[in-house]
């Protein structure tokens, strides 16, 4: 097996070189590029942890919503029946 730099004057010495040696320049531009902008969002991305405990918390935010509306409902439904009973009971005594 030989050495590398023996075979540099080869992809130096010859237009196909030049293309090899710049399409793997080009490609290694490329991935630095991709790795920096994945680095990027990385840093600017929530906490996968803290992302969850938001959505739990959405979660349960809108069901306490939910159930708020629905006790309301149940509070002002029964309590006309409370007042009719009521009334009722004082109208036979």
């Amino acid at each position: 097996m030989s050495h590398p730099i023996i075979g540099l004057p080869l992809l130096t010495s010859n237009p196909i070189g030049w293309a090899v040696l710049g399409v793997a320049g080009y490609l290694t531009y490329q991935a630095g590029k991709k790795a920096g902008k994945n680095s990027v969002e990385q840093v600017d991305k929530e906490c996968l942890a803290d992302r969850a405990v938001k959505g739990a918390m959405k979660s349960v935010y809108k069901a306490k919503l939910k159930t708020d509306a629905m006790l309301n409902s149940s509070k002002e439904k029964y309590g006309e029946m409370w007042k009719e009973a009521q009334a009722e009971a004082s109208q036979q005594a």
